[in-house]
């Protein structure tokens, strides 16, 4: 096939208007950690609240942050037990462990929080805002926009490349009651700056690398097919895309190889931008049943799922993932754009082997007989499933996951 150009705007729509939004300000870069302090007072911050887990205070990285801002003369607090795919119940033991003990306009409390670590962590902060000007539980914000009231400004500081939690708008929390995981999607979530530096992700395990790259790799990939993708987003995608196929096995396999960090945490954090403005689909939504019920790490749940559901997407558009091939690094051309479609669902199962994430769904023990119970879950995330390519039916979601086990 002759490559078609990725700059193109779409046909005959004319009173088309393209939103993009990102958090007001982005740090990227090896040692951009270093300037929080300042961004911290730029906004008007003297008591911070540092939110992170226990793997990241045992690395020292929340030690640094705390460093750094108290010698920006900003005094600080930390919640640090703040565990994976954080749930409804956990929020508000952070909030009452925090927040609700020094409410905001109090002596000593806090004006300021910052997430620092991966994608639960953020979410975490992101809740902690949201309840510090709004009444509990999260779960009744669990949509789109319905957040009323905004809460303490946000600085988020990502140790994994894979989330995108420091750009989006988006927090996703279990729910226990349901089983399944839900997301608040509101603008009152924006970080007011989003920090990157490449450099605090050179510690992180050969295993959370894989699946937070491969999820990011999704971020990308569905942002890129999704029905509410623009001209902006398409720019990010394919971008994002190109850098993790380019780095995530060096990532892997060479830990500390400071080009390959780089390149991933770039990818992540353009994939980050992407979903905020054309959000993710089928995959996302498959995911979370996973989550609730077998509490499967989002980004491995993702991870796993993604070969099956872009192998189903792909006669959506054909053309796009012809180009998902190219940016995998695949040759294109003299393919007919099926063939050229189906290399790119290919690259994306081989990359998944090689950076030696499991085979399967039931490789993380997730039961066969299980399948069946999810796909309502899956088809409830109307606002995914209405976003994606292809409209799925309960049947082709179960064989999606089957095809995944």
């Amino acid at each position: 096939m002759t490559s078609p150009s990725i700059a193109r705007l779409p046909e005959r729509v004319p009173d088309t208007v393209y939103p993009f939004r990102v958090p007001p300000a982005q740090l990227f870069g090896a040692g951009a950690v270093e300037q929080i302090g300042v961004e911290a007072k730029r906004l008007g911050t003297r008591h911070a609240l540092i939110v992170t887990d226990p793997g990241v205070t045992r690395a020292g990285i929340s030690s640094r942050v705390r460093e750094l801002l108290e010698a920006a003369g900003i005094s600080t607090g930390t919640y640090e037990e703040v565990q994976p795919e954080p749930t409804v119940a956990g929020v508000e033991r952070a909030y009452d462990a925090t927040l609700g003990a020094a409410p905001a306009g109090s002596p000593g409390g806090y004006d300021a929080i910052i997430g620092v670590g991966g994608g639960s962590a953020m979410d975490t902060a992101k809740a902690l805002s949201l309840r510090s000007a709004n009444p509990g539980p999260v779960s009744r914000y669990f949509g789109v926009e319905l957040v009323p009231n905004t809460g303490l400004p946000l600085i988020h500081v990502p140790t994994t490349a894979g989330t995108g939690a420091e750009i989006t708008p988006n927090a996703i929390f279990g729910d226990e009651e349901r089983r399944l995981k839900a997301g608040v999607v509101s603008h009152r979530l924006f970080a007011q700056v989003a920090i990157v530096d490449p450099d605090l992700t050179l510690g992180v395990p050969a295993t959370v690398t894989a699946a937070s790259g491969i999820d990011a790799l999704t971020h990308a990939i569905e942002s890129y097919v999704a029905v509410k993708a623009t001209p902006h987003t398409d720019l990010y995608a394919l971008e994002s895309i190109r850098l993790i196929a380019a780095n995530l096995r060096g990532a892997v396999t060479r830990g500390g190889d400071r080009a390959a960090r780089t390149g991933q945490a770039l990818g992540s954090f353009y994939a980050g931008i992407a979903i905020t403005n054309a959000g993710t689909g089928l995959c996302h939504a498959m995911a979370y049943p996973l989550g609730g019920a077998y509490h499967v790490p989002h980004g491995m749940a993702n991870a796993l799922l993604l070969p099956a559901v872009l192998e189903y997407n792909m006669v959506a558009d054909l053309a796009k993932m012809a180009r998902v091939a190219e940016a995998m690094g695949e040759q294109v051309v003299g393919l007919s754009v099926y063939d050229a479609a189906q290399r790119g669902v290919e690259a994306v199962r081989r990359l998944c082997r090689d950076v030696g994430l499991p085979a399967g769904l039931r490789e993380v023990g997730v039961s066969e007989d299980a399948l069946a119970h999810f796909v309502e879950g899956a088809l409830s995330a109307a606002r995914l499933i209405d976003n994606n390519p292809r409209r799925p039916t309960p049947e082709a979601v179960l064989d999606v996951y089957r095809r995944s086990y």
